[in-house]
């Protein structure tokens, strides 16, 4: 007969496969975990370090000794847009200046006084294309403004305004329209 003992005890107990899942999962969850977090550990510690760059660039003012992140990020939108519109000025600038000189250069050359006749003019791909004149000879022709360049007082006589009006008129319509293209054209008479 049986012992007492072996009739109260209890077969050896099977674990099911939920729980078998669970517990061979759970090494693999805290791995994941693990690495998960040293993940996050170094995303935070490279967007510190972007931040403090960040403080480093942009005029924070003497006031704040601590910043949050959103407030330094807002400082840093508005300091690019400044910077931009500092940028559209300078540019601004720089094509008026360019314009001057180019008028200067030419009211230099009409003041030099008639030289070498000589004009050259672009075609349409950009090469130049030269012509001598001689002193007998006296032209009219339609001249696109915008593509041509006058050199050494080859005018003499224009009919109605000088070049360098036109042309500065014309790139400052230019300026003026939101399209940025105008063109002009005239009717040049040139004596040699």
């Amino acid at each position: 007969m049986p012992s007492p003992r072996m009739q109260h005890s209890k077969p050896p107990r099977r674990l099911s496969r939920a729980q078998k899942h669970s517990s061979g999962s759970s090494n693999t969850s805290t791995a994941n975990r693990s690495t998960h977090n040293e993940l996050e550990k170094n995303r935070r510690a490279h967007l510190r370090l972007c931040l403090e760059r960040l403080k480093v660039l942009i005029p924070l003012g003497p006031d704040c000794t601590r910043h949050t992140t959103l407030g330094l990020l807002n400082k840093a939108k508005a300091h690019i847009k400044k910077l931009e519109e500092a940028e559209r000025k300078s540019q601004h600038q720089l094509e008026n200046l360019e314009r001057e000189q180019r008028f200067l250069k030419r009211r230099l050359e009409q003041l030099q006084g008639p030289q070498e006749m000589e004009r050259i003019r672009m075609d349409s791909i950009g090469s130049t294309i030269s012509s001598d004149r001689s002193d007998s000879e006296r032209e009219e022709i339609e001249v696109d403004v915008e593509s041509t360049e006058f050199s050494y007082g080859e005018v003499d006589n224009i009919s109605t305004t000088s070049i360098s009006d036109i042309d500065d008129h014309s790139s400052l319509q230019s300026i003026g329209s939101d399209e940025g293209y105008s063109s002009a054209s005239v009717k040049l008479s040139f004596t040699s």
